[in-house]
């Protein structure tokens, strides 16, 4: 089976434990994102991001890895950042995910960036934490870029609170009805209220599929930030063994979906 991690922040442990890790377990290729990043502060008081391990893994490993870039809001050269990423060797998405974005989520403020990833033709990956009416907005906004978001809809940090499996499902269901939306199934078992393999949580993404179709959902791990919760293999095998998933949704879900919809075919 291709299966391909959706998101990692290799940085964590360093390029060749993230390929041992990933042999271990059988993953074939993976989507990286600097983090912590390599950024700067410019006189402008802007934040400039730069990717050098996502860089180097895509050039010493181009069949295993692809990455995503991140950019200040207020920058007033996002257009032109944006349209060199789109050509670079193994960027593949926008995403906004860090607490710089989420400021700027609470007021809608990230049309530059949406503005830019629409004319480049970027897919644009969003953890929203709990922005849901702005991310809604971006959605219906923006019906020409390619949506992905990111861990579930849920907001990690309120994951452990009650009920949230079914509140975090409830929310993300509302997204079906756009078909430029896809979901980023990652720290999806901080959800479940049950041990390995999580069937309640298996449930929930039962009534996900049916909504939103299997080529709209694909599995990521974030394995080197949910190591409080569960581990790589809890992540991977909670679906690759679920005996309530057949074999031709797994192939979308562990790999062909992030493939299509960022446009990384299988070398």
């Amino acid at each position: 089976m291709d299966i391909v991690d959706a998101q990692i922040h290799g940085t964590h442990r360093g390029l060749e434990a993230t390929v041992a890790i990933m042999d271990a377990l059988g993953v074939s290729a993976a989507v990286l994102d600097d983090w912590p990043p390599t950024r700067e502060k410019l006189p402008s008081g802007i934040t400039r991001y730069q990717f050098p391990f996502s860089e180097e893994a895509v050039k010493r490993f181009p069949d295993r890895f692809t990455y995503v870039v991140r950019y200040d809001p207020a920058d007033p050269d996002v257009d032109s950042l944006v349209g060199g990423a789109s050509k670079a060797t193994g960027c593949v998405c926008v995403r906004i995910a860090s607490g710089l974005d989420f400021k700027v989520m609470k007021t809608g403020g990230h049309g530059k960036v949406l503005d830019a990833a629409l004319k480049y033709k970027m897919p644009v990956m969003v953890y929203p934490g709990e922005e849901h009416k702005t991310l809604t907005e971006y959605v219906r906004n923006y019906p020409g870029i390619q949506f992905i978001i990111d861990h579930v809809g849920m907001g990690v940090e309120r994951a452990a609170l009650p009920n949230q499996l079914q509140t975090t499902i409830e929310t993300l269901l509302t997204y079906a009805q756009y078909p430029h939306v896809a979901v980023k199934w990652g720290h999806a078992p901080r959800l479940s209220r049950e041990p390995f393999p999580y069937r309640d949580l298996l449930a929930q993404l039962r009534r996900v599929k049916d909504a939103f179709g299997v080529n709209r959902i694909m599995w990521a791990s974030d394995f080197t930030v949910t190591t409080d919760h569960h581990s790589y293999g809890e992540s991977l095998f909670c679906i690759r063994a679920a005996d309530n998933i057949s074999d031709n949704e797994k192939d979308w879900l562990l790999g062909k979906t992030v493939r299509s919809i960022l446009k990384w075919p299988k070398s």
